[in-house]
């Protein structure tokens, strides 16, 4: 009888499973160190994709302009998009920074007065009598206030500042990936078919449909949700600029914050209409603001069904968690992807649960 121990079969055996074993370390180490490389890429690329395929209709538009001409288009893509991000954004800073300048100058020179609280204030329920008192302490000594929340106001300002910085980045990473959406949309037909190649082969005529499930939610909640959030914010922003509101463009950041997390605009806008009120400006000014304020507020129930043609089957509670949970995780610009990712999630397992709906095309 032969001794095992010098039987070939089991040591070819070792071998081969010795020779996996390294092929696998050296894949594994190989496709660990292209993500390291890439990583810092993927939240512009994530963005561009979304961009992209929620922009395409202005790209397709902007070729008919250049008489099919598709590097022209892309140029002038880049230049109209960028100009639109880039205009306001410098316009709102500078409303800011000097709103900021003027109000640090006037608490330094004693001169912010606050004018004594409407005997209505007192008449609110709960709150009034507390508000309304500390309102009348505030027009009288506005030094002892500030000192009373010294905690609450250092709080709250550090919190603005924060918004304030990733917004920064966030117009920095929108414009990194408008160039990169250009690219995308140059040679849209190749990207596709690659993504529909991707998708085969991973799962087949099942990933080919998971793809376009893919680009009909990202189309749908970019437009519908980051969209109509964006037009809500700039109308809001225009309103506070031409009422003299202080600090505009933080305020138009918020409200676009807001609006992608489904929350009403008039949360900011209440406020500073009860500013205008507090500083004794002009009753037009209170009046044209106050219904401008309710129009900007009510201004999705009308663009959405525009810019989407029909309403998005989305539930409100998944967009809420998918922006919040991206703002936790990614900042202000994860307010944004995480509602379409966690959308486009959501969409994938309501279609893996019910596979007999059709996919809309890419």
């Amino acid at each position: 009888m032969s001794d095992p121990r010098n039987d070939p079969q089991p040591q070819d055996l070792n071998s081969k499973a010795t020779q996996v074993a390294l092929r696998l370390a050296v894949v594994g180490l190989l496709m660990f160190w292209c993500f390291a490389i890439f990583r810092p890429f993927v939240m512009p690329l994530v963005w561009a994709i979304v961009l992209a395929v929620a922009l395409r209709p202005a790209f397709v538009g902007l070729e008919r302009i250049a008489s099919g001409r598709r590097k022209l288009a892309a140029i002038l893509f880049v230049v109209v998009s960028l100009g639109v991000v880039l205009v306001p954004t410098i316009l709102l800073s500078e409303s800011l920074i000097q709103g900021a300048r003027s109000v640090s100058s006037q608490l330094e020179g004693g001169e912010l007065k606050i004018p004594p609280a409407p005997e209505r204030v007192a008449q609110w329920p709960v709150v009034g009598p507390t508000v309304y008192e500390t309102w009348n302490l505030a027009s009288t000594s506005l030094e002892t206030v500030l000192k009373q929340f010294r905690p609450q106001v250092k709080a709250l300002g550090k919190g603005l500042v924060a918004l304030a910085r990733q917004g920064a980045v966030a117009v920095l990473l929108t414009s990194v990936s408008l160039v990169l959406a250009a690219f995308l949309l140059l040679r849209r037909e190749a990207v596709v078919k690659t993504a529909l190649a991707i998708g085969a082969r991973i799962a087949g005529p099942d990933g080919e449909e998971a793809v376009r499930l893919g680009g009909q939610t990202i189309g749908t909640v970019a437009k519908g949700v980051v969209g109509v959030a964006a037009i809500q914010a700039a109308l809001a922003a225009v309103g506070l600029l031409a009422a003299g509101i202080p600090g505009a463009g933080l305020w138009a950041l918020i409200i676009l914050v807001l609006a992608v997390a489904q929350m009403p605009p008039l949360l900011v806008l209440g406020p500073a209409i009860l500013y205008l009120v507090a500083t004794d400006a002009s009753m037009v000014t209170i009046v044209l603001f106050s219904i401008w304020s309710l129009v900007v507020t009510v201004s999705d129930g009308l663009l959405k069904p525009l810019l989407l043609g029909r309403g998005s089957d989305t539930p409100v509670a998944v967009i809420l968690i998918g922006a919040i949970g991206g703002l936790i995780l990614h900042g202000l610009i994860g307010l944004f992807l995480g509602a379409v990712v966690l959308s486009t999630g959501y969409r994938f397992l309501c279609r893996w649960l019910a596979p007999g709906e059709d996919a809309q095309p890419v």
